[in-house]
């Protein structure tokens, strides 16, 4: 039984995963309609509109407990620190790229500040790992010819900023399991998530995003029903019955698709370094995580 939920669990990680590949391509294409923060408070909106409809279904109760809701908005301040980023960097940078950086990334962070808070002891195998992937993430940030105004412009900045803040939304929710179950724990995410970004799209005409084609409209409900919503949500799962470090190692299936998407929607090219700092990425996430 526990091997068939395990087996499930990983079928819904993989699907999860597939969407957050796509997803940098919807991001990039939104950022042609709208800025940042007016996409981010829509996104928001939708999902929890979307997880309303996933908590019923699963007869889950919307009561979230007082002492619950600090480390709830906690993530939800992650949330809206990583969407910010996420998009800033795809409006200016190339998705595919940013697909590879932030997932590779962050499994890596995530091993480094977790072993420091939760004084996590590591192998020989996790440092080199550790070796590798930062390793990875020089080459595909080319630092080699970065300039401040270039490593800007290029939207690596706002990838790497992106990957911290998701980092500690891992870490959030990993402790989360002991104070409220995942279901209203990711349904609270949202909506409190909601109103922290709505003072950040004030500058912009909220209602504007009705008059934006079906394009627009379709990327937006792939990013919020299915990459937040869906995808998110089993993320947050798997962090909670696997542990942050176990989590994470399932966004290595991004990169790819992430690439794959970019090509074929964007016509991005494939970048050397891109590919070679990638796989340096993956392959260290997966010393990480091998027993």
């Amino acid at each position: 039984m526990l091997h068939n939920k395990q087996w499930s669990l990983t079928i819904l990680m993989v699907l999860a995963m597939l969407t957050w590949g796509l997803s940098w391509t919807n991001a990039k294409i939104l950022g042609f309609y709208a800025n940042a923060p007016l996409i981010m408070f829509w996104r928001f909106f939708l999902a929890s509109i979307t997880f309303s409809f996933v908590l019923k279904l699963s007869n889950s109760s919307f009561r979230i407990p007082p002492h619950a809701i600090p480390i709830t908005i906690f993530n939800s301040v992650s949330m809206v620190s990583y969407n910010y980023f996420y998009f800033k960097g795809t409006q200016i940078g190339l998705a595919g790229t940013g697909g590879v950086l932030v997932t590779t990334l962050n499994p890596i962070l995530t091993t480094i500040i977790s072993s420091i808070l939760l004084k996590e002891l590591m192998k020989k195998k996790d440092w080199l790992g550790l070796a590798l992937g930062l390793t990875g993430g020089v080459i595909i940030l080319r630092i080699w010819e970065m300039s401040f105004a270039n490593f800007y412009h290029s939207g690596n900045l706002f990838f790497i900023l992106a990957s911290l803040s998701w980092v500690s939304v891992t870490i959030i929710t990993s402790k989360s399991k002991l104070i409220l179950s995942f279901f209203p724990y990711s349904f609270w995410s949202f909506v409190f998530a909601t109103f922290l970004s709505l003072p950040l799209s004030l500058n912009a005409d909220l209602f504007s995003i009705f008059y934006f084609d079906w394009v627009f409209w379709l990327n937006l409900i792939m990013l919020s029903a299915f990459a937040m919503a869906f995808g998110t949500s089993i993320y947050f799962l798997a962090s909670t019955k696997l542990g942050p470090k176990k989590a994470s190692s399932y966004i290595f299936l991004v990169p790819l698709t992430a690439i794959l998407f970019a090509m074929y929607f964007l016509d991005e090219p494939l970048q050397l370094s891109t590919l070679i700092g990638g796989a340096l990425g993956m392959f260290a996430v997966y010393l990480i995580n091998i027993n």
